[in-house]
C-alpha cells in the first residue's frame, strides 16, 4: 500500500488552550484556541519583560505571586501592560486558529472538545499550514492524560473542477498508544504540560482570552490589536442537541 505522508514543519510546535467553561452555566461560550509557532524564545522574552513591569507595583507583584509567576488573561491587573504585551506578541509569527462554542444551556463534553482539536487540524490540512511536529496542551485540557498521539489515516484530497477549495477526507484519532505508525499518513505526539513552565501556553492563554472577550462580550479591543500583524482564523459552533 502506498501511504501518502503529510509533511510537518519540524521547527513548529502547536499549543492548545481554552477560555470560558464547558458547563451549561456560567459563560455563554467556550473558546478553544490553537497556535502554531517556532517563536518560543521571543515569547519567553516578551513575557519576562511583562513580569518585570508587573512587579514594579505591589498589585502586580501580589497577582503574580498568587499565580506562581504565571501570566494569564483572567484578572490581569494592569490594562496598559496587557495591551502592550498583546501588541508585542502580535508582531511574532503566530498561526492562530480558534473555535468558539456557544453552549445554549448545554454542557460541552470531552468528546466535543476532542473533536474540535481534530477540526482545527483538518483546516490546517486543507491549507497545508499549522502542521507542527508535536502539540502541547495545557494539563487541564483533556481529562484523559494518557492521550499521547494524534494519528491520521486514509488521508485523501479531492479536487473539484472550477473549485479552489479541496475536500479533505481522513480518519483522525486521539489515542494513548501508537502500535503501527507505518500505516498512518501522519503521527503527532501530544504532550500534557503545566502552563507555568511553558511561556507559549501562557501566550495562548492571553490570545484565547482576547478572542473570548470578543465572542462573549463583543469587546474587540484585544483582537483588533492582535490583528494588526496576525490573522485570527476561526468559526462559531453550536452544540448538538442531546
Amino acid at each position: 500500500m502506498n501511504i501518502k505522508k503529510i509533511d510537518c514543519d519540524l521547527l513548529n510546535t502547536g499549543f492548545l488552550d481554552e477560555s470560558g467553561d464547558p458547563g451549561k452555566k456560567g459563560t455563554k461560550c467556550l473558546v478553544l484556541t490553537y497556535i502554531c509557532t517556532n517563536e518560543g524564545k521571543k515569547i519567553e522574552k516578551i513575557l519576562k519583560k511583562t513580569k518585570e513591569q508587573l512587579r514594579r507595583t505591589k498589585k502586580g507583584e501580589r497577582w503574580l505571586n498568587r499565580l506562581g509567576g504565571e501570566i494569564k488573561f483572567n484578572s490581569f491587573p494592569d490594562q496598559r501592560i496587557l495591551l502592550k504585551t498583546l501588541d508585542e506578541l502580535s508582531k511574532l509569527k503566530l498561526k492562530i486558529r480558534f473555535i468558539a462554542i456557544y453552549k445554549d444551556d448545554h454542557n460541552i463534553t470531552e468528546k466535543e472538545k476532542s473533536q474540535i482539536l481534530l477540526d482545527l487540524l483538518i483546516e490546517s490540512f486543507s491549507t497545508h499550514e499549522c502542521m507542527p511536529k508535536k502539540i502541547i496542551v495545557d494539563k487541564d485540557y483533556f481529562k484523559n492524560k494518557k492521550i499521547a498521539y494524534l494519528t491520521v489515516r486514509n488521508y485523501e484530497e479531492i479536487s473539484y473542477e472550477n473549485k479552489r477549495i479541496k475536500e479533505i477526507r481522513a480518519q483522525i484519532s486521539l489515542i494513548e498508544q501508537e502500535n503501527n505508525p507505518s500505516d498512518c499518513n501522519l503521527v503527532l505526539s501530544i504532550k500534557h504540560e503545566n502552563s507555568k513552565s511553558h511561556p507559549e501556553l501562557q501566550a495562548v492563554d492571553l490570545i484565547s482570552g482576547s478572542i473570548f472577550q470578543e465572542m462573549e462580550r463583543g469587546n474587540k479591543i484585544y483582537t483588533d490589536l492582535i490583528k494588526k500583524n496576525n490573522e485570527i482564523r476561526g468559526r462559531i459552533n453550536r452544540p448538538q442537541e442531546k
